[in-house]
């Protein structure tokens, strides 16, 4: 390898070294799976593959899985009507700042199936909150088109 390979070589690393810091920062993450009041009644939906997910603090994301109506029909809702979107409420509380809110992710059905997702970077809940402070989740709520409870977070005793 002559001098100049090497250089561009050094360079590369030494860019690669840069950004490295950054990426081995990677925080936790909460995961929890969403469980109806009742499975397998209707209305209703499946604890299984219906989940929630805060990734270092800054992403929610999850999905909800076979959404059915009273007669046991997978629910589709309207894109262009948001008063029949299904929502996740969550509850955060960060202790170091002693701040905590309500972080609302409201979605539509498509065949009983949803998906949902929140940026946080910004949010006031995390106003003051350092890298490497706990975000803690109080409690997390499956709303159907009613803004009636439906779930939870949570495991499904079987």
């Amino acid at each position: 390898m002559g001098t100049k390979e090497r250089f561009l070589f050094a360079l590369v690393l030494l860019a690669g070294m840069t950004f490295t810091p950054a990426l081995a920062q990677a925080g936790t993450t909460y995961k929890t799976s969403l469980v109806p009041d009742q499975e397998g009644t209707t209305p209703g939906f499946s604890a299984k593959g219906s989940k929630l997910i805060l990734r270092d603090q800054l992403k929610l994301k999850g999905g909800i899985k076979t959404v059915v109506d009273g007669l046991g029909e997978r629910i589709t809702t309207d894109s262009e009507d948001p008063g029949d979107d299904y929502s996740v409420e969550v509850d955060l509380f960060v202790p170091a700042t002693a701040l905590g809110g309500t972080v609302t992710m409201s979605f539509d059905l498509k065949n009983g199936n949803g998906k949902f997702s929140a940026d946080l970077t910004g949010n006031p809940i995390l106003a003051g909150a350092l890298p490497g402070d706990a975000v803690t989740v109080k409690e997390v709520r499956v709303k159907d088109s009613s803004d009636t409870v439906i779930g939870t977070g949570g495991i499904a005793l079987r």
